[in-house]
This record gives C-alpha cells, sequence and structure tokens, in this order.
C-alpha cells in the first residue's frame, strides 16, 4: 500500500522550466563523520565556492523565479566558511531572492556566528541534530559534541527571541533504528524553547547507504529528489541528482551555462521518471530508495500527538538487504581543500 504522504506529493510532480529549490554546496568540507550521511566515503575533491560562481546563479535566480528555494546545503558543512556564508546570503537578500535557507550541524554556530546569520537574510536556518541523549547523539553525529551544539542552538533561540522579525529555526531529527526511542524526548525539549521540530525519515544517498525501506517497488512514484531540485557542487559542477553524489552521471557546469539550460538538459531523465518508465532509468536509480522518503514533517507546539499518531499509521517496513551502514563503501583518498582564492572556472 502506498504511503498517502507519497501520493499527495506524486500528485504535485509535473514538468517545469526551473527547480523549485537549489541546492548549492558552498564548502564540501565537513567537521563531522555522521553515520546516515556519505561524506566520510567521499572521493572527488573538496572545496569552496568562489563568490562569483554564487553571484552568477543568484542573478539567474532572481532573474527567472526569486520564489525558488534557494539551500546552502548537500556535502559538507557551510558554516566552515562563516564570513563568506553571510555574504552569500546578504547578496542574495540584495538581489531579490525570497527563500534563502541554511542546513547545518550547528556545531560551529557560536555566538559570533550567530547574530550575523540572524540579519542576514536568510529565512529558515536547519539545525540537524538527531539526538536527544549524549550516547545516541554521539553514535549519529560522529565527532560531534552534544552539548556543544544544544548550547549554540539555545543561544540562536534566545538572540531570534529578541528580534521582532528574523529566520525561523528548524531542529532536525531523521528517525532511525538508533535514536527512534528518543524522537519524543527531543520534541519536547525543543518545542518548549521556541524551535520547530523537522522530523525526516534516513536517505540512501542514491542507494549508497543502508536504510529502512518503507514502500514496495511496485508502488515506485517518480522521484520529487530528481523532479523539483537542482545541485550545484563546490566548482560549479551539476550532477544529475541529489544521489549522484560524486557527480559522475552528468556533465554541467553552472560556470558554463545557465542554470535554465542545464535544467532542461536533464528534462529527457525527468521525463522518465514521469512517464513512470523507471527500467530506464541509469543504474543508481534502480538501487535508491530516496523516492521513498516523503516529505519532512514539521511540527510547532501542540503538535506532536498529532505527528505521532500520523507515524504510527505508516505501512511497516519492507525488509532490506545489508545489516551494515554502507551498501558502498569506498575508502577517500586524503583530499586538499581548494581555497576560493585558488578557484578559477574550468575550461568549458
Amino acid at each position: 500500500m502506498l504511503d498517502p504522504q507519497l501520493e499527495r506529493i506524486a500528485r504535485t510532480l509535473g514538468p517545469s522550466r526551473f527547480p523549485r529549490k537549489l541546492a548549492l554546496e558552498l564548502c564540501a568540507d565537513c567537521n563531522l563523520a555522521c553515520s546516515m550521511c556519505h561524506h566520510p566515503e567521499m572521493r572527488r575533491p573538496k572545496g569552496v565556492m568562489p563568490f562569483l560562481l554564487w553571484k552568477k546563479c543568484a542573478d539567474e535566480v532572481a532573474r527567472v523565479d526569486p520564489d525558488t528555494e534557494v539551500w546552502f546545503s548537500f556535502c559538507g558543512e557551510p558554516l566552515m566558511e562563516p564570513d563568506l556564508l553571510v555574504a552569500f546570503l546578504r547578496y542574495g537578500r540584495q538581489v531579490g531572492l525570497r527563500s534563502l535557507n541554511v542546513n547545518t550541524n550547528g556545531q560551529l554556530l557560536v555566538p559570533e556566528v550567530a547574530g550575523p546569520l540572524l540579519t542576514s537574510g536568510v529565512g529558515t536556518i536547519v539545525i540537524g541534530i538527531d539526538g536527544f541523549s549524549s550516547p545516541v547523539y554521539a553514535s549519529v553525529r560522529v565527532n560531534g559534541d552534544r552539548d556543544v551544539v544544544y548550547r549554540n542552538v539555545e543561544h540562536l533561540l534566545e538572540l531570534r527571541r529578541a528580534m521582532d522579525d528574523g529566520p525561523e529555526i528548524q531542529v532536525q531529527f531523521i528517525e532511525m533504528d538508533e535514536n527512534e526511542h528518543e524522537m519524543r524526548a527531543f520534541a519536547e525539549y525543543w518545542l518548549e524553547r521556541g524551535a520547530t521540530v523537522k522530523v525526516r525519515n534516513k536517505l540512501s544517498w542514491g542507494g549508497r547507504l543502508d536504510t529502512p525501506a518503507h514502500q514496495a517497488a511496485d508502488d515506485r512514484i517518480p522521484c520529487p529528489w530528481a523532479l523539483t531540485m537542482m545541485h550545484v557542487f563546490w566548482d560549479g559542477r551539476v550532477p544529475r541528482c541529489s544521489g549522484d553524489v560524486e557527480g559522475e552521471d552528468f556533465q554541467d557546469n553552472a560556470w558554463h551555462a545557465p542554470l535554465t539550460e542545464i535544467w532542461g538538459r536533464l528534462a529527457p531523465y525527468r521525463q522518465l521518471h514521469l512517464d513512470r518508465r523507471f527500467d530506464e532509468l541509469p543504474d543508481r536509480c534502480h538501487d535508491c530508495r530516496d523516492w521513498m522518503s516523503g516529505a519532512a514533517e514539521r511540527v510547532r507546539d501542540g503538535q506532536l500527538d498529532r505527528l505521532e499518531r500520523r507515524r504510527r499509521k505508516r505501512p511497516l517496513p519492507v525488509p532490506v538487504s545489508g545489516a551494515g551502514r554502507a551498501l558502498v563503501s569506498v575508502k577517500s583518498p586524503p583530499s586538499q581543500i581548494v581555497r576560493r582564492a585558488d578557484v578559477r572556472p574550468p575550461a568549458p
């Protein structure tokens, strides 16, 4: 039986001349090695997006569709470059972008960063925490410190409460076997402090990680990620979708072509999804379970009981192969972080 949420999502999917969401990889490095992320196995070079590349993208989004959701996320931690992140956000607001958003693990969200971030023009700040107790947090957010991130986010919420207007603060809980028993305590804690709680399913990152699947293959819907979202790596490369984390399946670059043109060149791939010709999709799509992940659920004060009732009605998980964390395990060679000053637009 198809999850009602996925059924609702499927009805919203169709052709589009521009992505509804644009995720930009400001920094491809990360200070954590989280259990539900492919980053520890990432092989491609790590670096930092030059401001000129962001300016090129932002100017086009402002011209074509300023309501596009722009997310500074994907692979890496944007607060490893806090001054650049604030500069990106301020420029986006300056040219008229209406939805500027940040995903962070919160470890580097120190007071001297929190203030400028809150007044940068950002609309939503999502902090991935995923654990309530220290042992659970440590098992999921590897190399992180639970007390540090809790202290940082509590301070951020204090600053936000003192503002007349400002971004929504969301704390994210990716539901997994390791932490699902803490979901209610986590939500109650943060709702009491004025945050929105964002609950979502674990991704497989294009079939790279094991994840609790909860839909039969016969119920497959067109992938919402592929149909609504474009990603831009720090060096301008555009992957086919969020599952193509190494940029192996598609060759195009935002330095060389407008985002509109690149999105258009991906249209035949999106049409395969819309026509439900799933067997004709690239091999990676055959193992990917991310189409099952559904939309994140955002819980605000007074809504926690309703969330739990909905989640109890979900279809039971379908057994998946592989007992370990990774379905694809690749040793990453040591990589140098490419600084902004060293980056030049690649030759077409």
